[in-house]
């Protein structure tokens, strides 16, 4: 029985992935910044570890014993009072990365974003490749995934922002949106589980994307119809309101909270798990 790590193990890709592997029967041990969460089934033991506070390999070698893989699902979209995405990303990813070599683990399969190596809109795309380049350096069996916008049941991110707004009888058609190739989150899932196999590669980054480019009004739509509802009135919002609606996401985030419609995702980025 192989046991493998997960890192971001309650967020809405890190949920998954656990459930998958305990289903193939792995022993998943989670990690988590805050205390010990009852109701995930899928996860043996826990850890309560801070990527903002283990920037330091040593942090990490004492719970690395008797690790086979390790996978990593932590993803900060915006700076805020709690999370950093400089440390998350990059620093303390670096040092996880950096401990696993020490520690002798077998593979290590990393998310970061689709488009993280062609430009760097933001200090989420910027972050991310730090720490893909950080893990690329080491003597390791690694792999990295950079999905697209992962969509699944859980209302998480780019997840709830969809479902809510397929709920709404009138849905506002943000200005400048970009096209989007959505990945399903089951898909995601059985994408890990692929690379934690003994015979799978290793040495790559993949992108995760849906086959086909959708506007996020059109995936709205598809989102609605699949709910089984008539489509809904169509409102454009002028560029103004759209900018007064990201900003009210940044202060909002300031204090805590983590809505989906914040100045980072203007910006183009396609974060996944937060």
């Amino acid at each position: 029985m192989t046991t493998v790590m997960v890192t971001g193990a309650t967020g809405l890709i890190g949920q998954s992935v656990c459930a998958r592997l305990a289903a193939q029967g792995h022993r998943v041990i989670g990690v988590s910044r805050s205390a010990r969460r009852t109701g995930f089934g899928a996860v043996s033991d826990w850890l309560r570890v801070d990527f903002v506070q283990a920037t330091d390999p040593q942090v990490w070698l004492p719970h690395l014993r008797g690790i086979d893989a390790v996978v990593n699902c932590v993803g900060v979209l915006q700076d805020n009072p709690r999370e950093d995405t400089g440390t998350a990303h990059a620093t303390g990813a670096e040092a996880l990365f950096r401990a696993c070599a020490m520690a002798g683990v077998g593979r290590v399969v990393h998310f970061s974003a689709i488009g993280v190596e062609r430009h760097q809109a933001s200090a989420f795309s910027a972050s991310k490749l730090a720490g893909d380049r950080a893990l690329a350096g080491l003597d390791l069996d690694w792999v990295i995934l950079r999905p697209s916008v992962v969509l699944g049941g859980a209302a998480y991110g780019a997840s709830a922002l969809i479902r809510g707004l397929a709920a709404l009888p009138v849905v506002p058609i943000m200005p400048r949106t970009g096209p989007l190739q959505v990945v399903a989150l089951d898909d995601v899932a059985d994408t890990v589980a692929f690379f934690l196999r003994p015979d799978a590669p290793a040495r790559m980054a993949l992108d995760l994307a849906g086959p086909e480019r959708l506007s996020f009004d059109k995936v709205v739509a598809l989102h609605r119809a699949w709910l089984g509802w008539k489509p809904a009135r169509r409102l454009a919002l002028p560029g103004w309101v759209a900018a007064l609606l990201y900003r009210l996401g940044d202060m909002v985030a300031r204090l805590g909270w983590r809505p989906p419609l914040r100045s980072t995702a203007r910006r183009g980025d396609s974060p996944h798990a937060a």
